[in-house]
Parts: structure tokens; sequence; C-alpha cells
């Protein structure tokens, strides 16, 4: 008997489970239009159903979220470039602001005075390192000529060094060949302004005179170039040893070199002999 039932053991226990189905599906009450063999049915695959159910859910929240995912990167990488177009537009006009305001300026400074001036932009400097030449963009076209004035709001940058139809070269009064005739405000000493390549400083200067930290330094207008009265810097040390029959004072400059792009180029007119108290006026 035993052995019989180990033989066939799989068979039975089919057997069984289909007995105890139907006899579960007996006792069951059924609603009306519902049959045994659907109830069976679905009873027996509610498991397989419900495990579809739960990965086909489970595959479309994925989907969605990987969608909305795409849609939210899409987004983002908008917004980016609208940010980055708008950064763009608002340098742009921080730029024209700080371009409007500065040449306003000069612009004021050019009107409110009786001399002719020529408003030019610095459109290049020397290609070498010793020496301190600027490029405008005025020339001869705009009646400019060698050794014509170049200023500034602050005060003088150099002079016209050549010039060709459309552009000139300007030498700075701190390239090392330049010399400008100066003289003290405060007590009138005179003495000569040398370009140091990265400054200017003051020589010849008597070595009795009198002279202090912060005093200002104009041109003197000697030498019939530089007319008198211009702005050039401030005393800011001094040198001086008993041996030597002059001192010398270092300067800062009026004008920040480093940051120049726009000048004024000065044109002689019949007026000239008025210059030199209209630039005192100006400094004082």
């Amino acid at each position: 008997m035993f052995k019989f039932i180990s033989s066939f053991r799989l068979y039975i226990f089919i057997i069984a489970t289909f007995i105890v189905l139907f006899f579960l599906m007996y006792q069951t009450f059924n609603k009306p239009g519902t049959s045994r063999f659907q109830i069976a049915v679905q009873t027996i695959t509610y498991p397989v159903q419900t495990s579809v159910q739960s990965v086909v859910s489970t595959i479309k929240n994925i989907w969605n979220s990987y969608i909305n995912l795409i849609e939210v990167n899409e987004e983002n990488n908008m917004l980016k470039e609208e940010l980055l177009n708008m950064e763009g537009r608002l340098n742009q006009h921080i730029e024209n602001s700080v371009q409007f305001f500065r040449l306003r300026s000069q612009l004021l400074f050019a009107q409110n005075k009786a001399r002719k001036e020529i408003f030019s932009e610095i459109i290049g400097e020397s290609a070498d390192n010793n020496h301190q030449i600027r490029l405008i963009n005025r020339g001869s076209n705009q009646l400019l000529q060698r050794n014509f004035i170049v200023i500034r709001k602050e005060g003088l940058v150099g002079r016209i060094q050549s010039v060709s139809p459309y552009q000139s070269s300007v030498q700075l009064i701190i390239d090392h060949r330049s010399r400008v005739p100066a003289l003290i405000q405060r007590n009138r000493v005179k003495g000569l302004i040398y370009g140091t390549h990265d400054g200017i400083e003051m020589r010849q200067i008597n070595q009795h005179a009198k002279i202090k930290i912060g005093d200002r330094v104009i041109s003197s207008g000697l030498g019939n170039l530089y007319p008198k009265g211009i702005l050039i810097g401030w005393v800011s040390g001094i040198q001086h040893k008993s041996h030597e029959l002059f001192k010398t004072a270092r300067l800062d400059s009026a004008v920040d070199f480093n940051q120049i792009e726009e000048v004024f180029a000065i044109l002689p007119s019949i007026t000239d002999s008025n210059l030199s108290d209209e630039f005192e006026s100006m400094v004082e």
C-alpha cells in the first residue's frame, strides 16, 4: 500500500487538489451569472494576474518617471540657456552704462573749454616694451599734426609723435624719452618731468627749493610745446643727497595710463595765447 502511494504520490496530490477546489466551489455562494468554472479559473489565475498587474504598474510608473525626468532636464537646459542669454545682455548693458558715463564726463570737460579738441579712441599700443606709445583713431584728415598735445580731463597724457591720414601715434609722458617742463603749483619751483617707463619724476629741481609730499605739479609752458597749467601729478617722494646740485621728486601721475581708452588732441588756434590762463583756472 505504501509502495503504491509512493509511486503515484504526484497524481494523487493533483487529484486531491482538484477535489478540494471542486468542494470549495460547490460550497461558495455564487452571484447570478457566474459559473463554477469561471470561479475556478479566477481562483487559479488570481496570483498570476496580481503579479503581472504589479509588474506592469511598476514598469508604467518607472516609464512615467523617466518621461518626466526627460522633460525636467529639457526645461532645465532651456532655463540655463535663457539665464546665459540674460547674463550676456546684462553684461552688455553694464558695459554700455560704464562707457556712457565715462564718455559723458570726458565730453562735458571738452565742451566747457574754448579751445578746439578732437576726441579720439586708443586703438593700439607699441609692440615693444621699450617705449610707451599709444595709437589713436584720428590723423591728418582730422587736422592732427605732429607735436599736438594730448590730454584727458584728469591731466596731461603726452604728445602726437607721428601722423597718418587716419591714425596717429601718441608718446605718453611716462615714455623714457619724454621731457615736459613743469613747476610746483604752490611755490612755482621749476623742474623737468622725465618718463621712467612705468611712471614719472620731476628732476633738475634746485637743491634749496622747498617742496613737500602732495605738492601739485603742472606744466610750465616753457619750450612752447606743452601749454602752461596742465595738471601732471602730485609729489609722492623726494630724493636728494648733500653733494648733489638738484633734487628729484617722484610723482603720482594724474592720469592712470593703464586704463585710458579715450583722449583729446588739442588743435592750436588764435586763442593759444590764452591757454595758459585757462589751464591754470582748470587745475585750481
